[in-house]
């Protein structure tokens, strides 16, 4: 019979593998130059899969080593998947220069209040400063996604299909990760073999959404979504809405260009 430990190790073995194949794909079809953040946030979790496996195999470090490693390279690697998300934002929003304006500086102010609440309820306490850095990352980057997906649909943006299965995947493994390390927190001891795999196998479908967009969906998809209403009413809707938009993105503009002439 397959001990707990060891199931949990081959799922883990195995998306390492799933994500080596995932940047390769990135690598052949060319999409370095389109989406370089994300492409080096799946870099870095190839790299800290290798250290951790390595500092595992080396009984010479000290636990407290061993700790500071792998909450270290979870951070960067959490860094690394916010720049992804920023990335994926601008991409869709940046044709829109007051509404990325604004967006670029909520993603700012979400990053300090961050890094404040986290300084400020751990007490001190690093595990816990590290713990609530990644799981306040994590769970900013959902919302931010499912606000995003929402905007979009509401004012109609063009979203292609792999743009949607990107944000799909990173909305769904932050919104576990925060599931997860809330329950963790209070069940540390009972559960935590039970969670990490829950997290490894999040993960993997994660991984699996990004590897069949990144495979088979194309750069520019120009593809039509079909209207939900007849099609008499359909133009004049979507010409209110794209009003509003452009009154919107024009009013926004307006406003950043006053401060930047007050500053």
């Amino acid at each position: 019979m397959v001990e707990p430990l060891q199931l949990l190790d081959l799922a883990w073995a195995f998306t390492t593998i799933v994500k080596c194949a995932l940047l390769l794909q990135l690598v052949r079809r060319r999409f370095l130059e389109d989406y370089p953040w994300f492409c080096s946030y799946v870099a870095s979790t190839i790299l800290q899969s290798l250290v951790v496996a390595l500092i595992y195999r080396t009984p010479s470090l000290s636990q407290l080593m061993v700790w500071k490693i792998v909450w270290g390279s979870q951070l960067i690697v959490v860094c690394f998947r916010f720049q992804a998300v920023v990335e994926l934002i601008r991409k869709i929003l940046g044709a829109y220069l007051g509404i990325w304006a604004l967006a670029w500086r909520l993603l700012f102010g979400v990053g300090v209040l961050v890094m404040a609440n986290s300084l400020v309820f751990s007490r001190g306490d690093w595990y816990w400063i590290s713990v609530n850095v990644d799981r306040g990352l994590e769970l900013s980057m959902a919302a931010i996604i499912v606000t995003l997906l929402l905007f979009t649909r509401y004012y109609r943006l063009p979203l292609e299909r792999l743009d949607l299965a990107l944000a799909v995947g990173l909305c769904l493994y932050s919104t576990f990760f925060v599931v997860d390390y809330t329950l963790l927190e209070k069940h540390v001891q009972q559960f935590a073999v039970f969670w990490g795999f829950l997290d490894v196998i999040t993960y993997l479908a994660t991984l699996l959404i990004w590897v069949n967009a990144v495979s088979f969906y194309p750069k520019l998809a120009t593809q039509a979504m079909p209207p939900a209403i007849p099609k008499e009413l359909h133009g004049k809707l979507s010409s209110e809405v794209n009003l509003r938009l452009y009154h919107l993105n024009k009013q926004l503009s307006q406003l950043f260009r006053s401060e930047d002439r007050h500053s």
